[in-house]
């Protein structure tokens, strides 16, 4: 099993990464993060959005440190240089070429990619193993949480016997966004997730670790909470974790740092200012949320301070909330407050894993 106490999987977008550029060394130090390659915002040099703007922010962001490259599969932050790395032709050329020459400055363990029901694309997928395997200590793999010991086998194995000797693999268990079956069943998630876990477990001698991913962040946290302006809503990944935690010690935990896969992308003038932090017991979120004219921001975080259950861990998240108690917020987009409610919910689980 590696160092790493947490695996946040995230896309490369304008928020997210403004959160990993205030993370401290002592935080990041203990996270392997997952980046998923998304476009860039569109320019008049790159009205497609250039992935290697995107590139350039990652390495400045992780100064040298290792992290797992993934590529974007969704319509929305796709691009033509994306679906070219996606391409399995010559055992994924264009993607080794990518993360081996185009960037081979950068400390890239790079994703496995997967293609269903498609024989040659397989074949590709072995000859991409073979051939990075035997310049890579690492590689990674994501799979869905729900695929069935049979599945797993079909799709592991070949990679597993391809390794080279010096080579481990990372594999992920993906549940996505869980909330509206873990209200039904958290035992049923679990259960499933304890399933595939010990099919994947036939494989240790070749894994370094076994991480499971989802996430519960409610695409509307007010109809969650119940309250308009102050509310609380459960964080389900960690009660799902802890379950399968006592079945097989060997798990580790990821989750996608209190991002909404299935999130509405907010136009301006629709939103209601809102700050929301994760408590110290990592189960629960709580948030302060007022009109602009109730107050906004500043309003909302003044509340934030004055709550009891809030912490301060003396990091960037906590000196946003801060500022902007005192009449002076950085920012005045949701954008901008999901950056800090990541970083100070990054804080939080990395805090929790240090504890185990």
């Amino acid at each position: 099993m590696s160092k790493y106490k947490y695996f946040p999987i995230i896309k490369t977008r304008d928020a997210e990464l403004r959160c990993f550029e205030h993370i401290k060394s002592d935080i990041f130090d203990k996270i392997l993060p997952i980046y998923e390659l998304t476009k860039s915002r569109k320019s008049l040099k790159a009205p497609d959005g250039d992935i290697f703007r995107r590139m350039q922010q990652i390495k400045k962001i992780q100064n040298g440190r290792p992290f797992i490259l993934d590529l974007t599969t969704d319509e929305k932050y796709i691009n033509p240089q994306i679906k070219q790395l996606l391409s399995e032709q010559d055992g994924f050329w264009n993607w080794r070429h990518f993360f081996n020459e185009s960037h081979r400055d950068l400390n890239i363990i790079p994703m496995v990619h997967i293609y269903e029901d498609d024989d040659r694309g397989f074949e590709e997928v072995i000859n991409f193993v073979r051939n990075v395997s035997s310049y890579k200590q690492n590689l990674a793999v994501r799979l869905p949480y729900e695929l069935n010991e049979d599945e797993i086998v079909y799709y592991l194995e070949p990679i597993i016997n391809n390794l080279s000797e010096d080579c481990k693999l990372y594999v992920f268990l993906d549940a996505g966004y869980i909330r509206k079956d873990a209200k039904e069943s958290l035992h049923d998630i679990s259960k499933t997730f304890i399933r595939s876990a010990r099919a994947v477990n036939r494989f240790a001698r070749k894994i370094d670790d076994l991480v499971i991913l989802s996430t519960s962040f409610p695409s509307s946290p007010a109809t969650e909470g119940g309250h308009d302006s102050d509310g609380s809503f459960i964080i389900y990944e960690e009660s799902i974790y802890h379950t399968v935690k006592k079945e097989l010690n060997n798990i580790k935990y990821g989750d996608y740092a209190s991002i909404n896969t299935e999130q509405i992308e907010m136009k301006g003038g629709t939103f209601v200012p809102r700050i929301d932090i994760a408590l110290k017991d990592g189960d629960t979120f709580i948030y302060k949320r007022y009109r602009r004219n109730e107050g906004s921001y500043i309003r909302c975080a003044k509340e934030i301070l004055t709550d009891p259950r809030y912490m301060n861990y003396h990091g960037w998240s906590d000196e946003e909330i801060l500022s902007a108690s005192e009449d002076n917020p950085s920012g005045i987009s949701p954008a901008y407050w999901i950056s800090v409610r990541m970083h100070y919910y990054i804080t939080t689980r990395v805090n929790l894993r240090s504890l185990y």
